[in-house]
């Protein structure tokens, strides 16, 4: 289980864990993701330091991909969201908080859950 600790207007912070993966209707469609009271993102995981699968409360799945490498984010168990351009609105002019670092988001868009990840074998 994994708990969300909000910050305030308008950054969030989430915390990295485990859960139900609903995949978008039409991936790869620009999006935004609206910030209701600081509710909206469900769940994080991320993909080397190209990018982000966010996850809505609703269980769908959106794609953040930012701008040069975002060095932290492999290893991120919290990441922040800034949202000061867009309002209460997380989208392609937001910025991703890790350890530190401000990673500025080229494009957010719909997306299936991430890929499955291999688990190691005990030899």
């Amino acid at each position: 289980m994994k708990s969300l600790t909000f910050a305030a207007l308008p950054l969030a912070l989430l915390s990295a864990g485990a859960q139900a993966q609903t995949a978008a209707p039409d991936t790869g469609k620009p999006a935004s993701i609206p910030f209701i009271r600081f509710n909206a993102i469900e769940d994080f995981e991320a993909d080397s330091d190209k990018g982000v699968y966010l996850q809505d409360r609703q269980r769908r799945w959106y794609y953040a991909s930012v701008v040069g490498p975002c060095t932290g984010l492999p290893f991120a168990v919290k990441i922040g969201v800034d949202t000061r351009f867009a309002g209460d609105t997380l989208d392609s002019t937001g910025t991703l908080l890790v350890d530190g670092d401000r990673c500025k988001i080229d494009k957010l868009v719909t997306s299936g859950p991430p890929p499955k990840r291999e688990k190691h074998k005990k030899h």
